[in-house]
């Protein structure tokens, strides 16, 4: 007994005679009285009641459709499983992120998808808040990793990952005198923010928008009239010679602090926190390679946060603020 042997009886089951079985079959009739016949010497039974009007199901032909019915879809089922995962195989995920996300997630995400069974490729690529949501929108990304402000939510689903705390981060440079009010605290006040040099994006950036929110909550003006260029990296570059300091979650610093290369003080009075989403397309967010990508993702997000590279609180787990 084969599929196709299974496939031409329940078609003709279906059917009512031979000579239409075929024409659904697209193949020669005698070919499939051949393969009907076959199928009967096989199982020791007459499945049809044969006439000149058609052909009608026998007892044991009832109960044998049940059975072959159900056969052909879990080979479907079966099929259907293998061709995903052979799809899988040569799958590749894009994922959009901004510089401080990409810092704390890029180098372990790689590293738990290379450790999938699912064996998904994955591309990642960095960028302001602002050319995250293009490449999101015009799909030359499968994720985005960015801020509720700058996604357009009504085209998007939306996965919470952790409310990151905000701190100023500055020169660990000693020779900074600046800076020495600083020094050995746990927080600072948004309105102390006001005496130090800050650099910061314009506000077409999620970060600058951030503060400019801050700053008319409190109704404090900073003073970041600096030369910046909007470069992450250029930055923290500034920030280590002692040229300014700047408002930048932990996930964005913990590589240079742990080196003792800055300092961070989390702002407070009024506590400064923004949240990170996973956004994904609406249509495809519930694909298999696409629900496997936001596990891996949740779980390097909740490793980084345990090793408090990441300071904040878990957005999809019971978890408690790190990092005080």
């Amino acid at each position: 007994m084969h599929s196709k042997q299974l496939e031409y009886f329940v078609t003709a089951a279906k059917k009512g005679s031979i000579a239409s079985a075929a024409r659904a079959l697209s193949i020669a009739q005698p070919a499939v009285s051949q393969q009907l016949a076959s199928l009967e010497r096989e199982i020791k039974a007459t499945l049809f009641n044969r006439s000149f009007a058609g052909i009608t199901l026998t007892a044991a032909g009832e109960i044998f459709l049940t059975h072959a019915t159900a056969l052909l879809e879990q080979m479907d089922i079966a099929k259907n499983a293998v061709s995903e995962e052979s799809h899988s195989q040569n799958r590749v995920i894009k994922i959009g992120l901004i510089p401080s996300i990409g810092n704390v997630v890029s180098l372990p995400l790689l590293t738990e998808m290379g450790k999938s069974s699912e064996r998904l490729k994955v591309e990642i690529s960095t960028g302001p808040s602002y050319t995250i949501k293009d490449w999101l929108e015009s799909k030359h990304i499968d994720i985005a990793l960015t801020y509720r402000e700058a996604v357009d939510e009504k085209s998007t689903h939306a996965t919470p990952l952790i409310q990151e705390e905000m701190h100023l981060v500055f020169s660990a440079s000693t020779e900074k005198r600046e800076f020495e009010f600083l020094r050995h605290r746990a927080e600072v006040s948004f309105c102390e923010l006001r005496q130090v040099p800050l650099l910061s994006p314009g506000k077409k950036d999620s970060l600058g928008q951030l503060i400019a929110y801050y700053e008319q909550k409190t109704g404090v003006m900073l003073n970041h009239d600096h030369a910046y260029s909007g470069q992450l990296m250029t930055g923290l570059r500034q920030v280590i010679n002692g040229e300014g300091v700047m408002i930048l979650p932990t996930s964005a610093i913990f590589h240079l602090k742990e080196s003792g290369l800055v300092e961070s003080v989390k702002i407070v009075e009024p506590d400064m926190h923004r949240t990170v989403f996973a956004f994904t397309d609406k249509n495809a967010v519930k694909q298999r390679h696409i629900q496997q990508a936001l596990g891996t993702i949740k779980k390097v997000v909740s490793a980084e946060y345990d090793l408090q590279h990441w300071c904040g609180k878990l957005e999809f787990a019971t978890s408690v603020t790190k990092c005080r």
